[in-house]
């Protein structure tokens, strides 16, 4: 998968910590390399949120989208919430 700003494509990953982040936005999961997290300080604030928790903490799996900080999850496809309502 390429990141989602500029295209890179993810080599083999070293061990240890990997330095690409990833999460979701409008429903798809999306990696971001880098250059790029440190060329855009504002990208984690494009990510989606979970609808429950408001962590950026997510992963798309099966078409649900799942949040690994509180486990719950939902359609990918539904429609987003403000987790501050």
């Amino acid at each position: 998968m390429p990141c989602a700003r500029c295209g890179r494509i993810q080599s083999d990953p070293r061990k240890g910590a990997a330095p690409w982040a990833r999460g979701v936005e409008k429903g798809l999961q999306v990696l971001i390399c880098p250059p790029c997290q440190e060329r855009e300080p504002g990208w984690i604030e494009s990510l989606d949120r979970c609808r429950f928790c408001g962590s950026t903490r997510l992963s798309v799996v099966l078409g649900s989208v799942v949040c690994r900080a509180c486990g719950r999850d939902w359609a990918a496809d539904a429609e987003p919430v403000d987790p501050g309502r």
